[in-house]
């Protein structure tokens, strides 16, 4: 690559970065949705008034999706008595597979705070479109054992279901940590956001 190609990249880059931390994109983003927990229970996002982290994955996900569980179990831990202000959410963009029960039984591994939603192809696809999640099966129909190519970013939802920040992945823990506390701090407590 010379060196006018990556002075391109970079500021390809750049301002990507700033489009992504830019709250006025946010605006698009986002939305309410209901859909069934791994309870088998109906879900609507509006019905609760805590702040939200949503990620959406699938069951089969060998790596990204158990380590940003993980991420989120973590944080809950981490956050001690401010967690009780969050509703964790994990949304399956695999619902032939991923069944209530098996999402249950998975998010055990985890933390039992988190809320497993699935519902049929459209719902799943009506959602996904909302929050501008990218997924796409990977020879689904030559094997039951497809994997499932997805955008694995954090959306950080505030107490009216509207964006606040999206963490893209790789985000280092302790900066998704510093940010959620704060701004819970600053949401329970009235403490400044900086």
């Amino acid at each position: 690559m010379n060196i006018r190609n990556l002075r391109k990249h970079i500021k390809c880059v750049l301002l990507i970065t700033v489009l992504f931390n830019s709250n006025s994109i946010y605006a698009e983003i986002g939305g309410d949705f209901t859909l069934k927990d791994q309870n088998n229970n109906k879900y609507i996002l509006s019905d609760s008034s805590k702040v939200k982290i949503i990620f959406f994955g699938f069951l089969n996900c060998p790596d990204i999706c158990p380590t940003a569980m993980s991420e989120v179990s973590s944080l809950l831990n981490k956050l001690e008595g401010l967690s009780k202000h969050i509703e964790p959410i994990f949304i399956t963009v695999d619902p032939t597979r991923d069944t209530p029960e098996l999402l249950k039984n998975y998010l055990s591994f985890f933390d039992k705070r988190i809320i497993g939603l699935t519902g049929t192809q459209d719902q799943i696809e009506k959602v996904s479109n909302q929050y501008h999640v990218y997924y796409s099966y990977q020879n689904k129909n030559e094997s039951e054992n497809y994997t499932v190519n997805h955008t694995a970013n954090m959306y950080f939802l505030d107490k009216d279901n509207n964006i606040e920040k999206i963490f893209i992945p790789g985000t280092p823990f302790n900066e998704f940590f510093k940010y959620v506390n704060r701004y819970l701090m600053k949401d329970i407590k009235n403490l400044p956001l900086e």
